[in-house]
C-alpha cells in the first residue's frame, strides 16, 4: 500500500545539511529570475503574448500526451533497475511513484523532491539502498542516454549544431558519458577505489559503500537496457518539442530538434529550476538557423516548459486521492 510522505522536511536531517540545501536552492532560483529577467528586456512580453494566443491547443494536448508517454517509458527503465537486482516491483505501481514524483518536481524549485518521494515510497518494498541506488541511476541513465544521443547527431550530421557551440557540446557530451560509465562501472575496474572509502569515518563512508553495492549488483545487461530506454526517451522528447513548434505555427522539421533539444536538455544541469530561464536564453541562439525571431523562440521555450508542467499536474490527484485513503 502507498503512503505518500508529505512535503514537510524531516526533522531527521541535520543543520549544515539544512543550510546548504537552502543556499543551493536559493541560487537555482537567483538563477533562473536573472535569466528571465534578461531574456525579458530582449524579447517584449506582448510578443510572447501573442504568439501563445494564436496557439492551435490540439497540437499542445498530443504534446502533453508525449510527455506522459515518456514519464510511463522512464518508469519501465526504473523497473529494469530494480528488476536486475532482483527487486520486483509491480510497474503501475512505479508508474504512479513517478506520476507523484514528477508533480513534485514541477512544485518544489529544488528540482529532486521527486526523487525523494520516489526513494521513500519505493524503499516500502526494497532495502534503502536498493531504492537510492536505482534512483539515481535512474537519473544518471537519463543523462548518459542524452549524451549519447548528441555524439549520434554530431557524428552523423554535426552541421546541425550551432557551429559556435559544437566543440563545447561535444566536449560536455563525451566527458559525460566517460564520467557516468565510470560512476556505473568505475567501482569494478578500479577496486582501490572501495578499500579507499574504507578509510573513511563509517558515518561518511557508508551511503557510498551502499551505493556501491547495489552498482556492483546491477548487471550490464540491466544498465544497456535502461540506456536504451533512455534514447528511446529522448527520442519522444524531441517529438514532444516538434508538437509544440507545430501548436505555436513554426515549421521546424523533427531532423532539426534532433540537434538542438539535446543543447537545450543539457541546460537542465544548470542551477535553475528545471532550466527556466537558462533554456529561454539559449532558444534565440539555437532556433535563429530555423528561421525563428528571438520572441518565437522564447515563446516555444517557454511554452515546452509550461505544457510538461501542465502534463505533470496528473500527479496530484494521485497524491491527494493517496492521502485520502490513508485518513483516520
Amino acid at each position: 500500500m502507498t503512503h505518500y510522505p508529505s512535503m514537510t522536511t524531516s526533522n531527521t536531517t541535520s543543520a549544515p545539511a539544512k543550510t546548504k540545501n537552502r543556499l543551493v536552492t536559493l541560487l537555482k532560483i537567483l538563477v533562473t529570475l536573472v535569466s528571465l529577467g534578461y531574456v525579458f528586456t530582449q524579447v517584449p512580453l506582448s510578443e510572447i503574448g501573442e504568439g501563445i494566443r494564436q496557439a492551435r491547443w490540439s497540437w499542445l494536448l498530443v504534446a502533453m500526451g508525449i510527455n506522459f508517454a515518456g514519464l510511463v517509458l522512464r518508469s519501465i527503465r526504473w523497473a529494469i533497475l530494480l528488476n536486475g537486482i532482483g527487486s520486483t516491483v509491480p510497474l503501475p505501481q512505479l508508474i504512479k511513484l513517478y506520476l507523484v514524483g514528477a508533480f513534485f518536481n514541477g512544485v518544489l524549485p529544488s528540482g529532486f523532491g521527486g526523487d525523494v518521494v520516489r526513494i521513500i515510497e519505493v524503499a516500502e518494498d526494497v532495502p534503502q539502498a536498493t531504492a537510492t541506488g536505482t534512483v539515481i541511476v535512474d537519473r544518471l541513465s537519463g543523462l548518459m542516454g542524452l549524451f549519447l544521443l548528441g555524439v549520434m547527431i554530431m557524428a552523423i550530421e554535426p552541421g546541425l549544431f550551432p557551429a559556435d557551440m559544437l566543440w563545447q557540446v561535444g566536449a560536455i557530451c563525451l566527458l559525460g558519458l566517460i564520467g557516468g560509465t565510470l560512476l556505473l562501472r568505475g567501482w569494478r575496474w578500479f577496486p582501490f577505489l572501495e578499500n579507499w572509502l574504507n578509510k573513511l569515518p563509517p558515518k561518511v563512508a557508508r551511503p557510498f559503500l551502499k551505493l556501491i553495492a547495489t552498482l556492483q549488483a546491477l548487471p550490464t545487461k540491466s544498465l544497456l537496457q535502461a540506456l536504451g530506454i533512455s534514447l528511446l526517451f529522448n527520442f519522444l522528447l524531441i517529438g514532444q518539442w516538434t508538437a509544440v513548434s507545430r501548436g505555436l505555427n513554426f515549421d521546424i522539421s523533427y531532423w532539426y530538434m534532433m540537434g538542438v533539444v539535446p543543447i537545450m536538455s543539457i541546460a537542465l544541469l544548470a542551477p535553475s529550476f528545471s532550466g527556466l530561464g537558462v533554456r529561454e536564453a539559449l532558444a534565440p541562439l539555437l532556433f535563429a538557423g530555423a528561421g525563428l525571431s528571438e520572441g518565437q523562440a522564447v515563446t516555444l521555450s517557454l511554452m515546452v516548459f509550461f505544457v510538461k508542467r501542465a502534463s505533470e499536474l496528473v500527479g496530484a490527484p494521485v497524491y491527494l486521492i493517496s492521502l485520502w485513503r490513508k485518513r483516520p
